[in-house]
């Protein structure tokens, strides 16, 4: 079964939805082994992943002229993979942080390789925006 990747893009939003309202409230992340040090920082993250949410929901919506958004999205993936795993083997934000991280990767890659196919584009062209 495949899904296509309006689909998969509106369901990553969805799922990031669903992480901004888990850290919001500290003592639901902390009883899954998630140790972020004060919950100031979990709420920012929480508002960042609010608005990443709703880029990627309204991006599914006409991914042709959108795709760029999405694309630039891979890159904030593969940032947080960079900073999850590590912080979730060698830190102390807790050992969930490395399942959370390789998600970031794979949906990272998923957007960097299948906007392309899909939209018969350039990574070149989705990175500065020239869709046509």
């Amino acid at each position: 079964m495949s899904i296509s990747i309006d689909k998969f893009v509106f369901w990553s939003g969805v799922y990031n939805a669903g992480l901004a309202l888990f850290l919001l409230f500290p003592p639901l992340y902390r009883t899954f082994g998630l140790n972020i040090p004060a919950p100031l920082w979990g709420w920012l993250l929480a508002g960042f992943l609010g608005f990443t949410s709703a880029v990627l929901i309204l991006a599914s919506r006409n991914l042709a002229r959108r795709a760029s958004l999405v694309y630039w999205e891979a890159l904030l993936r593969y940032v947080a993979a960079l900073l999850l795993i590590p912080a979730g083997f060698f830190g102390d934000i807790g050992l969930i942080a490395v399942p959370l991280g390789l998600g970031d990767l794979c949906i990272g890659l998923i957007y960097m390789f299948g906007l392309p196919k899909a939209l018969k584009l350039s990574h070149r062209a989705l990175l500065y925006d020239r869709l046509g």
